[in-house]
């Protein structure tokens, strides 16, 4: 039965290439990748057999490190396309994941009797199983996380090498006797920490990289509002200027200068090109933005229907509000620019109702079936940079409480943003202070000590916390009295 144990081994080292090589990204062509991969591992898969039929199957798996872990280590940061702490991440990540494997089958086999037909089985299914599920929900968002996120990573190597060493010191090889209760409690304790370490790093990350892709997109976004802003200033102050304009001209032509008008004229329509028209729009922050989006969609041949009904000032942000409303219309146009010209038509609504909550609705047509996420967002292409827009719509509404829906039905997509205006709180938030704190803790063990003497009794033997017991129990006082 030895037989299925040396497999068994040679069977996980393999996979230990294969789950790195599933979250890799390559710095050459997948071709020439595969190619050394292949070799290598072949090269290396046959001097383990022939060291473990030389030196004994305990010795290789001592030395497995040396013959297994370094050269592969060295072999794909070569070849990987990023040589700092996302490598260093990677390669952790998947030796911890098959070593972990491991030892869970190990375990298994040893509760089936040590037959090693229980170990072969379990790898032979385990593993395939895991590298579906790294294929199929893990590959994906890591390769993203790579990509976009360029801090944290030695940090989370750090700790992934901990828990590599974790692993490898507390590991029970198939022929080692069963450890007593302590170090199967140690082992079991580090078997159920590796993945929930691993889980929170992974939450962390993509939060992290949430975080700076819906800060880089507002950015974005803020730096248009404040464009857009400019140039209604510009107009305005156009407007302002325009009697001048008009008194210069009339002042050329009764001159004669004819030439010398139709140049102020040139000069003056220049100027206009790059001013938006007005929009009947009370509030300014929604003028500039809608001002540039028409024009937008007036060059795209997409007609827009406006309901607009705001007053001057509105209860929220200027560049929240450039952000609820900019996004929309951008789908929007972008939607019917891929369809027929009589098909095009944006109808856009925004009110604000009486308790003072902005209510915006836009509706453009869509033949083709559009499927929804567990988030409610559309399940578009995965791709650079699709739906940010709306979830930065949907980070919005969420900011102001408010309500956030997308819907596709009969050939429109519809999207409804609901705005709550923020409740100026009064009451102050309940703070504990570090001086009420610290009293807090004295006072829990005044109350632990005094009410379990094992407990005070235990503490006393330890040389400096037994002082400081000592004298936080209350007991110590009477006794000191009557000496």
């Amino acid at each position: 039965m030895t037989i299925l144990r040396d497999i068994s081994f040679l069977w996980s080292m393999l996979h230990v290439i294969i789950f790195l090589m599933l979250l890799f990204k390559p710095r050459y062509s997948w071709r020439l990748t595969l190619t050394l991969s292949f070799a290598v591992s072949g090269i290396l898969l046959c001097g383990n057999i022939l060291l473990m039929y030389w030196l004994g199957h305990g010795i290789i798996l001592s030395l497995a490190f040396f013959t297994c872990t370094l050269p592969t280590l060295l072999l794909y940061f070569l070849l990987s396309e990023y040589r700092n702490g996302r490598y260093f991440f990677l390669f952790c990540l998947s030796d911890t994941m098959c070593f972990w494997l491991m030892q869970l089958t190990n375990l298994l086999d040893r509760l089936a009797g040590e037959t090693y037909a229980v170990l072969f089985l379990s790898r032979l299914l385990l593993f395939p199983l895991a590298e579906y599920f790294i294929w199929r929900y893990l590959r994906r968002p890591f390769l993203e996380l790579q990509r976009k996120l360029n801090k944290g990573w030695w940090l989370f190597a750090t700790m992934g090498g901990v828990y590599y060493l974790l692993v490898m010191f507390t590991a029970i090889p198939v022929d080692a006797p069963m450890p007593d209760a302590a170090g199967l409690g140690t082992l079991c304790l580090v078997m159920i920490l590796m993945p929930l370490t691993y889980i929170t790093i992974f939450h962390s990350l993509w939060r992290q990289m949430r975080f700076y892709e819906n800060t880089r997109q507002m950015e974005l976004q803020r730096r248009d509002y404040e464009s857009i802003q400019q140039k209604m200033e510009l107009s305005r102050i156009y407007r302002h200027d325009m009697r001048h304009h008009l008194a210069a001209l009339d002042g050329m032509l009764q001159q004669g200068d004819t030439a010398g008008a139709h140049q102020y004229v040139r000069t003056l329509t220049g100027g206009l090109d790059d001013i938006s028209s007005a929009v009947p729009c009370a509030n300014s922050a929604v003028n500039a933005v809608l001002s540039a989006y028409l024009a937008q969609a007036a060059n795209a041949g997409c007609p827009v229907e406006l309901k607009l009904n705001l007053p001057e000032q509105l209860p929220f942000d200027e560049t929240d509000l450039c952000i609820v409303l900019a996004n929309p219309l951008e789908n929007a146009i972008h939607a019917c620019e891929n369809l027929p010209q009589q098909q095009r038509n944006i109808r856009l609504s925004a009110e604000l109702t009486e308790n003072q909550r902005l209510i915006i609705s836009v509706e453009n047509p869509c033949p083709q079936r559009v499927e929804f996420g567990p988030d409610g967002l559309p399940a578009g292409p995965k791709q650079e940079g699709h739906g940010l827009g709306l979830q930065s719509v949907r980070s919005v509404t969420d900011k102001y409480g408010g309500l956030f829906r997308c819907q596709w039905e009969n050939g429109s997509f519809l999207l409804r943003a609901v705005l709550i205006p923020p409740v100026q709180e009064t009451r102050k938030k309940f703070e504990i202070s570090p001086i009420s704190a610290a009293i807090f803790c004295v006072l829990l063990a005044l109350i632990l000590l005094n009410c379990l003497p094992s407990l005070a009794q235990a503490l006393e033997a330890i040389p400096v916390l037994g002082l400081i017991v000592r004298v936080v129990d209350l007991r110590t006082y009477p006794l000191l009295w009557r000496n």
